[in-house]
């Protein structure tokens, strides 16, 4: 709003600028304003599954790498998740599998300041200064519960690796990451990404993003998170052929918002996003209604099945393929 009140060429081409950053941040690729505010420390938790054998030994090498994420930490309540709020939005979902970034109207109306037109401009900064109003009213809510988003995701995340664990397979390593910070930006899938990917091959490394599984009606697999976190195609498509095969239903979708499988995705990992819908929409996103008596199991038993089943098809799989 500061950029779009400056006048003539200057205060449109920062406004421009501020709406590229805003972009940036929120699809994960950048946070270099973020850095300059004043933060807390968040705490993320991973681990391993040794490979059979003595690891010790130096014989111990992986073919290949599952590294199963799913986020521990819990959403702020507001207006901007209220059921009203979202209708359009689920509605579009629901009948054509399309969503409208949660970001774009204020992203459109940055973008608008870079405009010649006063009215125009006028009517943008009056727009984000609803969106800023709205957004502190989330920030200054109550956390939810976060049964389904994502005390569901962790534990799914749990029962594969021990189910994993149990096969002994040779020659895949199993990483288990649940980040903190995924609500506030991703911030713990950011870190993890930026000190440990570059230790995982991209051809031999397939990451299974475990998210908000518990609605009453379907798994869904993400081809774009928020506006510009795009899936590999061939990923999708694997996660539907072995869905198929399990009898399992999964829908393809475009997700509204960032998961920290887009973050995987910006390091050039290969990334699959699993989520649940009911209805077009996860139930009970960001309400105090995400409770453990609202949780639906039948996606998350499916969500474990599936997963388990992409783990094995993994193992199993060329690198180029």
């Amino acid at each position: 709003m500061a950029a779009a009140a400056l006048a003539g060429v200057v205060g449109r081409l920062l406004s421009g600028a501020v709406a590229a950053s805003y972009e940036l941040d929120v699809s994960g690729r950048s946070h270099w304003l973020r850095r300059l505010l004043p933060a807390k420390a968040g705490v993320s938790v991973t681990g391993r599954i040794a490979l059979s054998g003595d690891p010790s030994s130096g014989d111990a090498k992986s073919d290949k790498t599952l590294v199963l994420v799913a986020h521990h930490d819990a959403a702020h309540n507001g207006i901007v998740w209220h059921r009203r709020t979202v209708a359009l939005n689920r509605m579009l979902s629901e009948r054509t599998g399309e969503t409208m970034p949660t970001h774009l109207p204020a992203l459109m109306a940055m973008a608008a300041n870079i405009l010649p037109m006063r009215s125009i401009r006028v009517s943008a900064q009056f727009f984000l200064g609803v969106v800023a109003l709205a957004a502190i009213q989330s920030m200054r809510s109550y956390t939810t519960p976060g049964a389904s988003d994502n005390a569901t995701g962790v534990a799914a995340a749990l029962e594969v690796a021990d189910r994993l664990r149990s096969r002994h397979l040779p020659d895949m390593e199993v990483v288990l990451v649940f980040p903190g910070g995924e609500e506030v930006g991703n911030t713990g899938m950011r870190a993890w990404a930026h000190r440990y990917a570059k230790q995982f091959d991209p051809a031999r490394t397939l990451v299974v993003g475990l998210d908000s599984l518990g609605s009453g009606g379907h798994l869904v697999v993400a081809r774009r998170e928020g506006l510009s976190g795009r899936m590999d195609p061939h990923d999708v498509q694997f996660a539907s052929r072995v869905a198929t095969s399990a009898g399992i239903t999964l829908k393809t979708v475009s997700f509204p918002n960032v998961c920290d499988t887009t973050i995987a995705r910006n390091k050039g990992l290969r990334a699959i996003s699993l989520l649940s819908y009911e209805s077009g929409w996860i139930r009970n996103l960001h309400l105090s209604t995400d409770t453990i008596e609202n949780v639906r199991w039948n996606t998350v038993r499916d969500a474990v099945n599936l997963t388990e089943r992409l783990a094995l098809a993994w193992a199993d799989r060329c690198p180029d393929e």
